[in-house]
C-alpha cells in the first residue's frame, strides 16, 4: 500500500469515528429539534434561560418582563415560566400562580400561537383561558 493510500484510509477511519461518535438517534435528533425550535422562538422575545433551576430532567425558561415584586413569605411564582421535560408537550406557569394553581401543557404550536397572550399577562389581570 503506498503512502499516499495509507494516508486516504486513515482519514477516511478517522471521519468515520468522528461521525459515529457525533450521531444521534431519531429520537434524540426530533428532541433536539423541538427544544431548538422553541428556544429559537421564545430568546429571541426576550425569554431567558434558567440555568439554576434547569436539570437532566428538564429545561425551564422565565419571562423577565412579567415579574413583580413579593414578600419573603408571599408563596406566588414571580414569573411567568415555560419548561420542558416532553419536548412535544412544554408546559407553562403564570406568574401569580399560587403552589396549587394551574399548570398549563401545550403542543409546541399551541405554546406558539399564544406567546403574545403569555407575555402579556401580569399579576391582577384575569387569567387567560388557554
Amino acid at each position: 500500500m503506498s503512502k499516499q493510500s495509507a494516508a486516504k484510509q486513515a482519514r477516511r477511519k478517522k471521519r468515520q469515528t468522528t461521525r459515529n461518535a457525533n450521531w444521534l438517534p431519531d429520537e434524540v435528533h426530533a428532541e433536539v429539534e423541538a427544544v431548538g425550535r422553541i428556544a429559537g422562538e421564545i430568546l429571541p422575545r426576550g425569554w431567558v434561560f434558567d440555568s439554576d433551576y434547569s436539570n437532566d430532567e428538564y429545561l425551564i425558561w422565565y419571562y423577565p418582563p412579567s415579574g413583580f415584586e413579593s414578600t419573603e413569605d408571599d408563596p406566588r411564582e414571580l414569573v411567568t415560566r415555560i419548561w420542558v421535560s416532553d419536548p412535544d408537550q412544554p408546559q407553562l406557569i403564570l406568574v401569580g400562580t399560587e403552589e396549587d394553581g394551574a399548570i398549563y401543557s401545550f403542543t409546541v404550536e399551541q405554546l406558539m400561537a399564544n406567546l403574545d397572550v403569555i407575555e402579556a399577562y401580569r399579576v391582577g389581570d384575569p387569567v387567560p383561558q388557554f
